[in-house]
C-alpha cells in the first residue's frame, strides 16, 4: 500500500510540472486561460489584501445553472450560492425559512402561509416578490415542464389540472401581497414543507420563456438569484466565476470572489497540492495520505445522507430474475470493498435508506458475502456453468452484464472489485466508464431520434451505479421506486411493485412521525427482498482543503451551502 502511494505521489508531482508548464507557455487556450486566472486571483488576493478568493476544484462540469433542471451534485454546489430557496433544512434536518421568514400551517394541515422577507433583491436590481414564489411553483406544474422537480408541487390543489392543461393557473396557490404567499394542498402533505426546499426562480426573467425550454435557455448560463454570490462568467471546460453580492439579505461572506474549477481528478489534486487550488470536493479517499503528506493541506471529512448502490434494470432478459438479482447480491463482498477502498471513513449499506436517517430499519432482507450461495441460485434459475470459459450460461448465452459507472478513482477500484467477485461466482460483467452527463442523459434518461424522452429499454444499460443522496425529505425516493411508465421517469430500472407504490403514498398522507418512520421501514424491507437495487456502503465525503482556509464548514448540504463561514488568511 506504501509503494502504491508513494507512485501516487510521484504522478501527482509530475502532474504538478505539467500543470505549471501548460499555465506559462502559451498552449491551448483553455489551459493558458485556467492559469491566468490563478496567476490574477493569486495576485490580488496575495500581494494588495482588497479582495479575497477561493479556488474549488470539481471533476464533474457543471450541466447547468438553473436549479430546476434535473440538478446534480456539481450544479447544486454553484447553485446554492447564486440562488436561495423558500426554507431550508438546519443541521438537525428541521426546517428553518430562507426566502420565508416563517409560515403558518391550518389546523387541518391543507393550507401553508408563507410570510416572505423583506429587503431581498435579485442580484439585476428587481425586488423579489410573492410573485417570484408564486411563478417558481406554478412552472414546475406546467404541461411542458421536464426538469423532475414536479414532484414536489403535486400535492397542490388545481396542480394536476394545469399540468394537464385543463386549468390555466394552480387554484391553490395565491399571493395576497407582495410578501405572502397561500399554498392549498389537496390533502395534509408530511412531505410538503420538505419540498418546499426548492430555489425560487425570478419571474421578470423568465415568464416569457416556456419551462419546457428552460434546459436550452440562456438563463442557465446566465443566471439572476438572490443568494451570496452573483455569477460573473461560466468558461466551459475551465471554471465558474463568482463575485460576492453586497446587497445580500442574510449573513454575507467574507470572501470576495469565487472560482468553480473542472478538471480531471490527478490534476486538481496536484493544483490543491501546489497551492493553485484552495478546496477540492470528492477527495477520493485512496489519496487521503497522499495529499496530508505534503504539508499545507488538510482532509476534511463530513457526513452525508447518502446510500451507494447498484441498480438493476428489469427489463433485461437476465436481471427480470429475482434468483439472479440475489445472486448478485449475495456476490458481492461489501465488507472488503469499505475495507480495501474507504476504510473509516466508509461503512456497509444493507438498506436502501441512509443508517443515520429516521427512515432506516435494520429489519431488512440481508445479502452476507456466499459465493456458493449465489452459484446455487443461479443454477436454480436455470443456468449452468461452462467450464472452459468460467461463467455460467442459459440457452447457450453467457451470462454478461455491463456496469455503468461515472468516472472516478474511488468508483472504478470499487467496480474492479465487483467484476472480480462476480467473476468468481460465474457472472462476466464489463465495466463501462463516462461522465455523468454521458450516464444521464443517454441511458437514465434516453432519448429517441427526435431529441425527445423515451422509455428506457433493456438495451441501454444492465447495471448502473450511483449514490442517491437524500435533499429534502424522504419522499423524494417515491419517483425512483414506484411504478412509472411515462418516458423520463426517474425509476431507471422499470422496478414495479403495488405494495410499495401504496406504501409511498400512504406516508405522504401521514401526518405523525412514528407513522410516516414505519412506512418506510416496510418499504426498506419489501425493496430489501426485490431486490431492484443492491445497496452497497455509505460513506463520509472527504474534501482537500488549503490550510489557508480558515472555519471550513460543510454537511449533508452541500459542500459550499455555508461558504459564508469561511474565510481566507491572508
Amino acid at each position: 500500500m506504501r509503494k502504491r502511494r508513494s507512485v501516487l505521489a510521484a504522478i501527482l508531482l509530475s502532474a504538478m510540472a505539467l500543470t505549471t508548464a501548460c499555465g506559462g507557455s502559451g498552449g491551448t487556450t483553455e489551459t493558458s486561460g485556467g492559469g491566468n486566472v490563478q496567476a490574477e486571483a493569486g495576485s490580488e488576493a496575495g500581494n494588495t489584501g482588497e479582495e479575497t478568493v477561493v479556488q474549488i476544484g470539481q471533476t464533474s462540469e457543471v450541466a447547468n445553472l438553473n436549479p430546476t433542471i434535473q440538478p446534480r451534485t456539481p450544479d447544486s454546489n454553484v447553485q446554492c450560492m447564486i440562488f436561495n430557496y423558500l426554507v431550508i433544512p438546519d443541521e438537525e434536518l428541521n426546517y428553518v425559512g430562507d426566502l420565508a421568514e416563517g409560515w403558518d400551517v391550518s389546523d387541518d394541515g391543507r393550507t401553508y402561509t408563507f410570510h416572505l422577507r423583506d429587503g431581498v433583491k435579485w442580484h439585476d436590481g428587481e425586488p423579489f416578490t410573492s410573485a417570484d414564489v408564486a411563478f417558481t411553483l406554478t412552472s414546475l406544474a406546467a404541461p411542458t415542464y421536464k426538469g423532475g422537480a414536479d414532484s414536489r408541487i403535486v400535492s397542490i390543489v388545481g396542480a394536476k389540472a394545469y399540468q394537464e392543461g385543463s386549468a390555466d393557473s394552480v387554484s391553490g396557490i395565491t399571493t395576497p401581497d407582495d410578501k405572502t404567499v397561500v399554498v392549498e394542498l389537496e390533502e395534509a402533505n408530511a412531505a410538503f414543507i420538505g419540498n418546499m426546499y426548492t430555489c425560487i426562480l425570478p419571474k421578470h426573467i423568465l415568464e416569457n420563456v416556456d419551462p419546457g425550454t428552460w434546459d436550452t435557455d440562456d438563463f442557465n448560463r446566465h443566471p439572476i438569484g438572490t443568494g451570496k454570490y452573483k455569477f460573473v462568467e461560466w468558461k466551459s471546460g475551465q471554471y465558474i466565476e463568482l463575485e460576492k453580492n453586497e446587497d445580500y439579505f442574510g449573513t454575507k461572506p467574507s470572501i470576495d470572489r469565487v472560482y468553480v474549477k473542472f478538471g480531471d481528478e490527478t490534476t486538481l489534486t496536484a493544483s490543491l497540492i501546489n497551492g493553485e487550488l484552495d478546496v477540492l470536493y470528492g477527495l477520493s479517499a485512496s489519496e487521503i495520505e497522499t495529499v496530508e503528506a505534503m504539508g499545507g493541506v488538510r482532509v476534511e471529512a463530513y457526513d452525508m445522507l447518502s446510500v451507494y448502490y447498484i441498480g438493476l434494470n428489469q427489463l433485461n432478459e437476465d436481471l427480470s430474475d429475482l434468483k439472479v438479482r440475489q445472486a448478485l447480491a449475495y456476490g458481492i463482498d461489501k465488507d472488503k470493498i469499505v475495507a480495501t477502498i474507504y476504510g473509516e471513513t466508509g461503512y456497509v449499506q444493507d438498506s436502501i435508506f441512509p443508517s443515520n436517517h429516521w427512515t432506516y430499519s435494520d429489519d431488512v432482507t440481508k445479502y452476507p458475502y456466499d459465493p456458493a450461495k449465489s452459484k446455487s441460485l443461479l443454477e436454480e434459475a436455470g443456468y449452468t456453468m461452462n467450464a472452459s470459459t468460467g461463467f455460467y450460461e442459459k440457452n447457450g448465452k453467457t451470462l454478461h452484464l455491463t456496469y455503468d459507472l461515472v468516472t472516478s478513482t474511488d468508483g472504478n477500484s470499487v467496480a474492479q472489485l465487483i467484476q472480480q467477485q462476480w467473476k468468481e461466482i460465474g457472472v462476466e460483467m464489463e465495466i463501462i466508464e463516462q461522465d455523468f452527463s454521458t450516464l444521464a442523459y443517454t441511458k437514465l434518461f434516453p432519448s429517441d431520434d427526435n431529441g425527445s424522452p423515451r422509455r428506457v429499454t433493456a438495451d441501454d444499460f444492465a447495471c448502473y451505479t450511483l449514490g442517491f443522496g437524500m435533499e429534502a425529505d424522504p419522499d423524494e425516493y417515491r419517483m425512483y421506486l414506484t411504478t412509472a411508465d411515462a418516458p423520463g421517469t426517474w425509476n431507471f430500472v422499470t422496478y414495479s411493485n403495488s405494495k410499495v407504490d401504496e406504501l409511498f403514498e400512504k406516508q405522504l398522507y401521514s401526518t405523525k412521525p412514528e407513522e410516516r418512520a414505519a412506512c418506510y421501514h416496510e418499504i426498506g424491507k419489501l425493496i430489501s427482498e426485490d431486490v431492484p437495487w443492491i445497496p452497497l456502503y455509505g460513506k463520509k465525503s472527504l474534501a482537500g482543503v488549503s490550510e489557508k482556509v480558515q472555519n471550513f464548514a460543510a454537511d449533508f448540504r452541500g459542500i459550499t451551502f455555508q461558504i459564508e463561514k469561511w474565510n481566507i488568511a491572508q
